[in-house]
C-alpha cells in the first residue's frame, strides 16, 4: 500500500475520487456516493508519512475543486477578463482550496502514529470537519462544496441540519467514510459491514413530520418572483437601462394587486439609488405605494459617498445592504497590489462597500431577512440574522454561473439554509434558478431558467428557533475538536489525560 500511494497512480486515484464526489452534489445529487468517494483518500493515506498523506489529500482536493468550481472561469469572463485569465483563475482557486484537504489528511497522519492506525477513524473525520469550518471563514471564507451539502434532500439530513447544521452532516458522513476506509484497508469486514449498514439505515430514515423548532405565524403571503434574464453585457450599458426596467415592469404589471410582495433580483435596476427621487425609482415608489403589493428590488445604493449592493423596499425607501462581498467581484483585496494589474487586463470597476448588517424589511405582518447572493453560503451569519425574520428573501444575479453546475450548487446551499433556520426561502434570480423553498428544505415551486418569467407562489412565515440557530452550529466544531484531541493524546500515550 505504501509503495502504491507514493506513486502517481495513488495520487491519480485520489484525484479521481475527488472529481467523483462532485456528482454527490447538485445537480446530479447522487448523495449515496459521498462517503465512498471520501473513503478513497482516507484509505490511501492510512500507513504513510504525513507529507505523503498531505499529497493524497491535495490530489483529492484538485479533483474535487477542479471539477466542482470550474465555473469560476465564467464569472471572470463575464466581468471582462480574457479567457486565459479566466481559466487561470479557476485553476488557481482549485490549487488554493486543495490545501485544505491536504491539511486534513496530513494532520491526521501526524496525529495518529502508524502503529496506532485505528486512531485514524477518529482523526480523519475530526480534522476533515475542522478544516471545512476553517475554509468557511479564513481569508473571507469559501464554504462551497462542504461535504454536508451532498446530503441535501435526504431525509436523515432533514433531522440533523436543524440541530447541528451542514457541518454536523459533514461529520456524520466523514465518520462513515473513515470507518469504511479503515475496514477495507485492514480487511476487517465486520467494520466495513457496519459502515455500510449505518449508511443504509440513514438512507431509509423517514423525514420529520414538520420543520423542527419553528411554527407557522400569521397568514400565508402570496409572492411574485420576477426573473428578467438580462445578459450581463447589456446590464450596465446606459442606453439599455430603460429597456431593462421596462421588462421588469411589464412582467410585474399583472400582479400589483394580486399578491402581497413582488421581488426583483440582485441589481435588477442598473442604476444607483440616491434618495429615490430620480428615474426610475420615483415612478416605482409611487406604483408600490398605491398598490397592494410591496416591491423589493435589487439595485446599487449611494449613501454618504459609499456604494452598496442593496435591496430596497421601493414604497418606504428602506434598504438592506450586502455585508459579505465577493473578493475581486465586488471589491479588490489589497487594492494597491492588484488594481494596476486588473486595469491593464481591462478589468476595472468601483469597489462596493460592505453593509454594517443585514436589515429585515417588513411585509404583510412579518419581516423578511434579506441575504443577497453569496451571503447565503455563510450559515452562522445568516442564522444570527434570521432571528426576527419570518421568511428569508434571497436575491441573486446568477448570470455569473452561466449554464454551469454552479447554479444548482447555489440553490442547494439555499435549501440547507432553509433547513438550518426553519424558515421558508424565497429565491429570486436574474437567470435562474428562481424558486420557493419550504422551511423543510423542499422545493415548493420553481421557475424554468434562462428565460424571462414570473413565479407565483404562497409562503407561510414561521417563528421560533431551531436548535441550530440557538447555538447548535458550534456542536460539530466542538465534537470534531474533541475527536482530534482524543486521537492525538492516545497516540502519544497520554492515557491518564484521556481517562479523566
Amino acid at each position: 500500500m505504501r509503495r502504491y500511494v507514493s506513486t502517481g497512480a495513488g495520487l491519480l486515484a485520489s484525484a479521481m475520487a475527488g472529481a467523483a464526489l462532485v456528482a454527490a452534489f447538485a445537480p446530479l445529487s447522487w448523495s449515496v456516493l459521498a462517503p465512498f468517494s471520501l473513503a478513497v483518500p482516507f484509505a490511501l493515506s492510512r500507513r504513510v508519512k504525513p507529507v505523503h498523506a498531505a499529497a493524497i489529500g491535495y490530489a483529492f482536493g484538485l479533483g474535487l475543486f477542479g471539477a466542482g468550481v470550474a465555473w469560476i472561469h465564467i464569472a471572470v469572463e463575464t466581468v471582462g477578463g480574457p479567457a486565459w485569465l479566466a481559466w487561470l483563475a479557476a485553476a488557481g482557486l482549485a490549487v488554493f482550496l486543495s490545501a485544505y484537504p491536504a491539511l486534513a489528511l496530513g494532520g491526521a497522519a501526524w496525529l495518529a502514529a502508524p502503529r496506532r492506525g485505528g486512531l485514524l477513524v477518529i482523526a480523519w473525520p475530526g480534522l476533515w470537519v475542522l478544516v471545512e469550518w476553517l475554509r468557511g471563514w479564513l481569508f473571507t471564507g469559501f464554504p462551497w462544496l462542504q461535504l454536508g451539502y451532498s446530503q441535501t434532500g435526504t431525509a436523515w439530513a432533514d433531522w440533523v441540519a436543524p440541530v447541528g447544521g451542514v457541518l454536523a452532516i459533514s461529520l456524520i458522513c466523514a465518520t462513515v467514510a473513515a470507518t469504511l476506509a479503515y475496514g477495507v484497508a485492514t480487511r476487517r469486514w465486520r467494520l466495513t459491514g457496519t459502515a455500510v449498514a449505518l449508511w443504509a439505515v440513514l438512507g431509509i430514515v423517514p423525514s420529520p413530520d414538520r420543520p423542527i423548532g419553528t411554527q407557522p405565524t400569521g397568514g400565508r403571503l402570496r409572492v411574485a418572483l420576477v426573473q428578467g434574464d438580462i445578459a450581463q453585457t447589456r446590464k450596465w450599458q446606459p442606453k439599455e437601462q430603460q429597456a431593462i426596467v421596462d421588462r421588469y415592469r411589464r412582467l410585474s404589471a399583472p400582479y400589483w394587486n394580486r399578491v402581497g410582495l413582488i421581488v426583483w433580483p440582485e441589481t435588477a435596476i442598473p442604476a444607483i439609488y440616491v434618495n429615490g427621487t430620480a428615474r426610475p425609482y420615483a415612478a416605482l415608489a409611487a406604483r408600490a405605494r398605491h398598490s397592494r403589493a410591496k416591491l423589493f428590488a435589487g439595485t446599487l445604493r449611494l449613501d454618504h459617498g459609499q456604494i452598496y449592493n442593496s435591496v430596497i423596499d421601493m414604497g418606504s425607501g428602506r434598504a438592506s445592504d450586502k455585508s459579505h462581498l465577493v473578493p475581486f467581484g465586488e471589491y479588490t483585496p489589497l487594492r494597491p497590489l492588484f488594481a494596476p494589474l486588473l486595469n491593464r487586463l481591462g478589468i476595472s470597476g468601483t469597489d462596493l462597500s460592505s453593509g454594517h448588517k443585514m436589515q429585515s424589511l417588513a411585509v404583510a405582518g412579518t419581516k423578511a431577512g434579506m441575504p443577497i447572493c453569496y451571503e447565503m453560503a455563510f450559515a452562522n451569519n445568516l442564522a444570527r440574522r434570521a432571528a426576527d425574520a419570518g421568511i428569508l428573501v434571497n436575491v441573486s444575479d446568477d448570470v455569473w454561473f452561466g449554464h454551469s453546475i454552479g447554479l444548482w450548487q447555489n440553490r442547494e446551499i439555499a435549501r440547507m439554509r432553509a433547513l438550518e433556520t426553519g424558515r421558508p426561502v424565497i429565491r429570486d434570480t436574474n437567470t435562474g434558478l428562481t424558486a420557493v423553498i419550504g422551511a423543510d428544505g423542499r422545493l415548493a415551486s420553481t421557475l424554468a431558467p434562462f428565460k424571462p418569467g414570473v413565479l407565483i407562489a404562497s409562503v407561510q412565515p414561521r417563528t421560533g428557533s431551531t436548535p441550530y440557530r440557538r447555538g447548535g452550529g458550534m456542536a460539530p466544531i466542538i465534537v470534531a475538536t474533541l475527536m482530534i484531541l482524543l486521537a492525538g493524546s492516545i497516540a502519544r500515550g497520554k492515557e491518564r489525560f484521556v481517562a479523566r
